[in-house]
């Protein structure tokens, strides 16, 4: 997928953000982000025989009264993944065409996209060869670690 499309992906995705009023303040000095229900998409992606790819995303905010120390991203997927946050692209996985392929895990140190206030996430997982079946499966899960400094003044 061209890069151009994935930040049109991108921008549509936190368009739907921005309509819903989706978001959570992170105020606290440590916090775990996963993809539980609170993420677009994250539970239940439909099979759609048209499409290889489920887009998965989250918005939050970062107190404007901390500093971010330290921010993780790990990374799932089966078969391959674009990350971009903040409309900066983190991940940009080269496409894969084998259907046994799939990445078990990785984190990424994503403490320079992240800044105080809104903050959003948009993963763009693909499958390869195209639809998910029963013999082709595909998912995508991420976690966020976020640590936070003490109330600056």
């Amino acid at each position: 997928m061209p890069k151009a499309k994935a930040l049109l992906l991108y921008h549509a995705r936190v368009k739907k953000h921005s309509l819903s009023g989706a978001g959570r303040l992170v105020a606290q000095p440590t916090v775990s982000i996963g993809t539980d229900n609170s993420w677009f998409n994250a539970q239940i992606i439909a099979r759609n025989l048209s499409n290889e790819t489920a887009i998965v995303s989250t918005r939050f905010s970062i107190s404007q009264r901390r500093n971010i120390l330290a921010a993780s991203l790990f990374l799932s997927v089966d078969n391959y993944a674009t990350v971009i946050i903040n409309g900066v692209p983190l991940v940009y996985d080269a496409p894969q065409n084998t259907p046994a392929f799939y990445n078990t895990g990785r984190s990424f140190n994503i403490r320079q996209f992240l800044r105080r206030g809104r903050n959003d996430i948009v993963i763009i997982a693909f499958n390869a060869n195209g639809q998910r079946t029963v013999d082709n499966p595909a998912g995508v899960a991420a976690r966020l670690d976020i640590r936070l400094s003490s109330l600056i003044n």
